[in-house]
């Protein structure tokens, strides 16, 4: 193959972004593992829904492609209710003059819009066959694909998840905390309509969240994310999607979403293990990380996929930045990519962090001064605020 500034390995959400938008910005662009998305669910969701933040989907409008999406099965989030140890935050679109605090869709949904765009972008070419094996001789990364042609690139970016080769290959080392929880999703039925709200409880189960869906067939839908301890998990997945509402019920309360019962399930459980995980750095010569190739964070504050948006978008804006001497796999190119992801990558993970372990089990003893805190933040108009603007990402990447 002819030598491509840039190749992507990982066919993914991020990935499929990444050649997009690089792409429209004029660069030629070789995505490895491309693999066209899931279709449509003859009935209900597919099981991997996230929330979208303004700033993504922005992004993804400004890449022409959220407006590709069925809106009919896109759910804006109007409310959003946090609750533990008796106390809630909550928070409400209106109230802070955005159209919603973020949007409901399924990743096979937004990956079949990009795999549209990507069909009409001269600048992408998509394979279906990974990475297999790559060497970097100081100025040129020499690839071989899956089908045994090599393709060369002066900048190789990894978006080739958690267990990322790239991010082995370019020999950037990793941090990396196994939380003992794993992720169950699980799409339920309810009774009453949710009215577009969002709960989520930090309780001894672990962190339960409730995910608004759009009605179907006059339906009423969530979606439910559990992040439960390794045993708890093991027990909940081994009685079925129908074994795990009788588990939930018990904490429906707590959530605040007791008049949505009864619940039914409407899909299988998914799961997966959580950690905390981020490279040393999300740059080496040649080579940049983006999403969970670069940093993996515990999913209860929802923000692990629009992290790594935004570590296309802040690339993208850093590459077509550079000055016209500069090769897009430049040093000094890839360092403000590092830098302008440093603050928001650190800080969520922080926070979820720190969330994490103040919510733990052996943490009870605060309590009563965590229920103070978060009805305080409650009653605190500019904090809730300037929580809302953080989490839309806007200031972030503005």
């Amino acid at each position: 193959m002819p030598g491509e500034d840039v190749v992507i390995a990982g066919g993914g959400l991020v990935g499929k972004a990444a050649a997009l938008a690089l792409a429209q910005a004029g660069l030629r662009v070789l995505l490895c593992g491309a693999r066209p998305a899931a279709a449509a669910p003859a009935q209900g969701y597919g099981q991997r829904v996230y929330a979208f933040n303004a700033a993504s989907r922005r992004f993804l409008d400004g890449l022409r492609v959220w407006s590709q999406l069925p809106q009919a099965r896109v759910q804006p989030v109007a409310r959003m209710r946090i609750a533990a140890d008796g106390a809630a935050l909550q928070f409400d679109a209106y109230a802070q003059s955005v159209e919603a605090l973020a949007w409901i869709a399924e990743s096979d949904a937004v990956e079949r819009a990009l795999d549209l765009a990507l069909q009409f972008e001269r600048g992408a070419t998509l394979v279906p066959g990974g990475v297999e094996q790559a060497q970097f001789d100081g100025a040129q990364w020499a690839l071989t694909l899956a089908d045994g042609s090599v393709a060369r690139t002066g900048l190789l970016l990894g978006a080739d998840g958690r267990h990322s080769r790239v991010r082995d290959w370019a020999g950037i080392g990793l941090r990396r905390k196994p939380y003992g929880q794993t992720g169950l999703v699980c799409n339920l039925r309810c009774a009453l309509p949710h009215g577009g709200t969002a709960y989520q409880a930090f309780t001894e189960a672990g962190v339960i969240a409730l995910l608004p869906l759009v009605d179907q067939g006059g339906e009423h839908q969530v979606s439910l994310v559990w992040s439960a301890p390794d045993a708890l998990a093991t027990t909940l997945r081994a009685a079925g999607a129908e074994g795990l509402v009788p588990s939930l019920q018990s904490h429906l309360e707590a959530l605040g979403a007791a008049r949505l019962a009864p619940f039914a399930a409407a899909g299988e459980i998914g799961a997966w293990p959580l950690v905390l995980q981020r490279a040393r750095s999300l740059v080496a010569p040649g080579t940049a990380l983006l999403g969970d190739a670069g940093h993996v964070i515990h999913p209860l504050a929802g923000h692990g996929l629009n992290l790594g948006l935004q570590d296309v978008q802040a690339l993208v804006a850093v590459l077509t930045g550079r000055g016209d001497a500069q090769a897009v796999g430049d040093a000094r190119v890839l360092r403000r990519y590092a830098r302008a992801r440093a603050e928001q990558v650190l800080a969520l993970e922080l926070a979820t962090d720190g969330l994490h372990r103040l919510y733990a089990p052996g943490m009870a003893w605060l309590a009563p001064l965590r229920a103070l805190g978060l009805a305080g933040t409650n009653h605190l108009t500019p904090l809730k605020r300037l929580l809302a603007g953080y989490a839309s990402g806007l200031s972030v990447m503005a």
